[in-house]
């Protein structure tokens, strides 16, 4: 958002503000003054009642034989102002004459009407309604909401009878509706006034606005050809001010400073491109290199010992080929398992060089985990060691990968783990989101692994077990790799090692 845009939004925000506070201010004033008017007109139409029906009391009381109780004098009470049409017609007219009034109610003790403006309400049951004082007393909001949306009625009670004991309510109801008309007007013309104010405003801030900024939008055309390598020093600096046309002019000058930087700049930066990729080039070609070699490797290593074996004792049958027939037996038997073990060999570096079918799906890691700790838990038990698995609750951890594999990759470390703890131990199952990856640790604390075995541990045919394959760490490697993901482990002697396992998480 640019500078200008900010300083007419902050200036309408400004007079925003000031204008909807006198304008609730201003309606506040009125609000209260239309209710005060309306209250005190209500007030002085209930007094008049009051009187009237009191004195109408008064005159026909004596047109029938005294009460002995009081009940019957309610009962006359009731019957004078049933029966009295002067009573009706005073309600009506004192009702037409004042505004705002609506209807007015005369009503006994049971609250059943006796008398109203409104002759259908007669004998109905008296409506009670908010009070007009405890709404006026109300927030001006409150007020505004009850006026615009609700238009409720209310009411100014008065009780009559004799001391403290009521025979008649009075009611006087006045209708908001009334009071809305006449505070509509009002509410037109402030906001006319306010959106006036507004509207000026807006056009005087964006005016102003052009005007003060102008010599920034220069600075900023001036920083914009420096950029892309055009000057124009000859221009006239006219209806600017002496420190922006200061400031443009030494920028012109850190412009064509600036050209020259930046042509180096870009000649090095292709030749450090080129040469990145060079470098990436031979990285990769290393990279590769260097894994052939550690398969190969192994391979060789492994065929080079059976082979040793045929030529020693194949040497041995040439010796003795006048010997017994029993000892040339024994040593064609040799020569034949040594020949068997080469062709296991190489049938498994084939098998492991041969590519991989993964059937990718949705996978939960956590799940997964747990299925192979439940498998291993019996054996570990035999092996005297304690197997405990930890997965985060309310936090599946999905990956993209081939169960099977994964599982016979889990299945390897968990059973390397338990081969090395001769004298049992404990093994942990951690299963846990790191960011975007997926974190499985495998930790044991058998005897660790020795510091110069350690860079051969995913090596193919690699193995410290008297009867061990050497594929099973590999072939761990490979699954892992296979799922994008990445397998380390730390090593401490006498203390354990910790495998750990990241997978990117599934999106």
């Amino acid at each position: 958002m640019s500078l200008r845009v900010r300083l007419v939004l902050v200036i309408i925000a400004l007079v925003t503000v000031l204008a909807f506070a006198l304008s609730a201010l201003n309606l506040d004033t009125l609000v209260n003054t239309l209710s005060d008017d309306a209250l005190q007109r209500s007030e002085l139409a209930k007094d008049q009642v009051q009187s009237f029906v009191t004195a109408q009391i008064r005159q026909h009381a004596d047109e029938y034989a005294a009460p002995a109780s009081m009940d019957e004098m309610k009962a006359l009470w009731n019957q004078i102002v049933t029966s009295d049409e002067d009573i009706s017609m005073m309600l009506v007219k004192t009702m037409a004459q004042t505004t705002g009034i609506v209807e007015i109610n005369v009503a006994g003790q049971t609250g059943q009407v006796l008398a109203s403006s409104n002759p259908t309400r007669v004998g109905g049951v008296l409506t009670s309604l908010q009070t007009f004082r405890n709404w006026k007393n109300k927030p001006l909001y409150r007020r505004l909401v009850d006026l615009i949306v609700r238009r409720p009625d209310y009411q100014v009670t008065v009780p009559l009878g004799i001391g403290d004991i009521p025979i008649f309510t009075i009611q006087v109801v006045t209708s908001s509706v009334l009071l809305r008309s006449a505070l509509t007007p009002e509410v037109q013309w402030l906001a006319l006034v306010s959106g006036s104010a507004l509207l000026v405003s807006l056009i005087l801030t964006a005016t102003i606005a052009n005007w003060v900024l102008r010599p920034l939008r220069r600075i900023e055309q001036t920083i914009d050809r420096i950029v892309q390598g055009s000057f124009r020093r000859d221009e006239q600096d006219r209806g600017m001010a002496k420190e922006f046309a200061a400031v443009e002019s030494k920028l012109n000058l850190l412009g064509e400073k600036f050209r020259g930087a930046r042509e180096e700049a870009t000649e090095k930066q292709h030749n450090i491109e080129a040469l990145l990729e060079r470098m990436a080039s031979q990285l990769d070609v290393a990279t590769r290199l260097a894994a052939i070699s550690r398969v190969s490797g192994g391979v060789a290593h492994e065929i080079k010992n059976p082979l040793n074996a045929i030529s020693l004792h194949l040497d041995l049958m040439r010796a003795r080929l006048g010997g017994p027939e029993e000892e040339l037996i024994t040593e064609i038997e040799i020569l034949s398992s040594e020949v068997r073990r080469l062709d296991r060999v190489v049938k498994t570096f084939l098998d492991f060089s041969r590519p991989v079918d993964v059937k990718l799906e949705k996978v939960n890691l956590a799940e997964l985990v747990g299925e192979v700790a439940e498998l291993m838990t019996p054996q570990a038990e035999l092996a005297n060691v304690t197997l405990e698995f930890q997965a985060l609750e309310n936090d599946p951890a999905f990956i993209n990968g081939d169960p099977d594999m994964l599982k016979q990759a889990v299945l390897n470390l968990v059973t390397n783990a338990l081969d090395v703890m001769k004298n049992g131990g404990e093994l942990r199952l951690r299963v846990s989101r790191v960011n975007d990856y997926v974190v499985l640790e495998v930790v044991d604390n058998g005897p660790g692994i020795p510091p110069e075995l350690r860079d051969k541990v995913f090596q193919l045919y690699f193995t410290t077990k008297a009867k061990g394959s050497g594929i099973g760490l590999a072939m761990t490697y490979r699954a892992v790799q296979l799922h994008n993901g990445t397998i380390d482990f730390l090593s401490e002697d006498g203390r354990g090692t910790t495998f750990r396992l990241e997978f990117p998480v599934l999106a």
